[in-house]
């Protein structure tokens, strides 16, 4: 028993250096996407979502500031939906209606959310230009943008 405790624990320590470059999924298009070969940016950030997810929905503005701020050419966004293949219309009818410059990719089985451990959306990840998650965030209210910039920031500095 104390042995699942201890791994229990440890557990969030391994999960930041999760490698997540080998991310391979669809866009809103049915184009692949593989993420190692669109590592160039100093920081990625991930954010799974849905269509029904109210959150979600606004968290997508703040990712947009963030990245005005801090310049697209140095973050790129990647929002994946988890939303089922019937929904599929309603993703791309959303990606269309709001013009967010970010890659909108689809994960209809929930396989590569299951795979990086996404239990709730929306949830948000930052990566390095490595493919390594170096933040990770469940949820979202206003403000937490501002936490996600800030490590945003980190990687920037590191980077110089």
């Amino acid at each position: 028993m104390k042995k699942i405790v201890f791994i229990l624990l440890l557990l969030p320590l391994f999960m930041y250096a999760q490698d997540v470059s080998s991310l391979e999924l669809d866009d809103v298009n049915g184009d692949s996407f593989v993420l190692e070969d669109h590592l160039d940016y100093d920081a990625t950030v991930i954010s799974f979502w849905a269509t029904w997810c109210l959150p979600c929905q606004k968290e997508h503005p703040a990712l947009l500031e963030v990245q005005k701020e801090l310049g697209a050419e140095k973050v790129q966004v990647i929002s994946i939906s988890i939303d089922s293949p019937r929904s599929l219309a309603k993703v791309k009818s959303y990606v269309r209606s709001h013009k967010y410059p970010f890659v909108f990719l689809v994960d209809p089985s929930g396989e590569e959310a299951q795979q990086m451990l996404v239990n709730e959306i929306p949830y948000t990840m930052l990566i390095n230009r490595d493919g390594k998650v170096v933040f990770r965030h469940t949820g979202y209210r206003k403000g937490d943008e501002l936490e996600l910039k800030m490590e945003i920031e980190k990687l920037l500095k590191a980077k110089k």
